[in-house]
């Protein structure tokens, strides 16, 4: 079964992809574009914004780390299921389950370190802000998906 967000990666995938037709470079236009979308939602102030991006920014880079890693070694295991003893079975299963409690961990860890620069309620204006420009991208990659029917 596909979790809500391993659809959400591949539907921001799928969007910067498309964005690749548009730019050449679509990871800095869908940087911009989340930029926008956080900065109006959260209304930083400039002293926060100055603050804040670079801890954002650093959190993103570590949380697709562990991502990437999780992906490298769930794609290992999809090939090579059929040959893999049981023993090897479960170190993927623990190999999964830390690497989420890693990526739990580096919440707390950005929560903690946001808690010093921003008030409580832009921070969870913040985690709602990321959960709806995720909606945000699916909603704009089913509208291109239907204006490449036409």
């Amino acid at each position: 079964m596909i979790s809500i967000k391993h659809l959400l990666v591949f539907c921001t995938l799928a969007f910067s992809l498309s964005l690749s037709a548009q730019t050449t470079d679509p990871e800095k236009a869908l940087k911009a574009e989340k930029v926008t979308f956080l900065t109006n939602k959260l209304q930083l102030t400039a002293d926060e914004a100055k603050v804040f991006w670079p801890i954002y920014d650093e959190y993103w880079e570590r949380k697709i780390a562990i991502q990437n890693e999780r992906r490298k070694f769930v794609e290992e295991f999809a090939k090579d299921v059929d040959k893999l003893s049981e023993a090897d079975i479960i170190n993927y299963t623990n190999r999964y389950v830390n690497s989420s409690k890693q990526e739990t961990e580096l919440l707390a860890e950005f929560n903690t370190r946001l808690k010093t620069i921003l008030p409580p309620k832009k921070i969870m204006l913040l985690y709602q802000a990321n959960y709806d420009f995720n909606h945000y991208l699916l909603k704009k990659v089913k509208e291109s998906k239907k204006e490449e029917k036409k």
